[in-house]
């Protein structure tokens, strides 16, 4: 899958204002090899997401972890440097999501920007 378009779809994963049903509906993980995520484990990410950026500037190598008992599918997201997009304060964050078993390890790195209406991918 072309960064891009995993990007797109990660990005409409998150939007904070869809409700759950419709959230879980997107998984920007779907084309990788491994179970796909479940809205449980798309809206613990979440969670994890908004924790970490919650705490102000979080340092460089926060990491903040989840996990969905029911999936067996975990992570963790781990706070990057801190940008500039478009006149806002962003920041990069690299992701980790490991399944039950011997499946592969999934990462991708997105950019979070501050926003009026919270933090939203950049």
């Amino acid at each position: 899958m072309h960064r891009r378009t995993l990007l797109l779809l990660i990005a409409c994963g998150f939007v904070i204002s869809l409700p759950l049903s419709a959230s879980a509906q997107i998984n920007p993980f779907r084309k990788t090899r491994g179970t796909q995520l479940q809205a449980g484990d798309l809206s613990a990410l979440n969670d994890a997401t908004q924790k970490l950026l919650g705490h102000g500037q979080p340092k460089v190598g926060a990491k903040e972890s989840w996990t969905n008992e029911k999936t067996g599918i975990a992570g963790t997201v781990t706070a990057g440097k801190a940008v500039q997009r478009h006149g806002l304060a962003c920041r990069m964050t690299d992701y980790v999501i490991t399944g039950p078993g011997a499946e592969p390890k999934r990462t991708s790195t997105l950019t979070w920007c501050k926003t009026k209406d919270g933090w939203k991918i950049g």
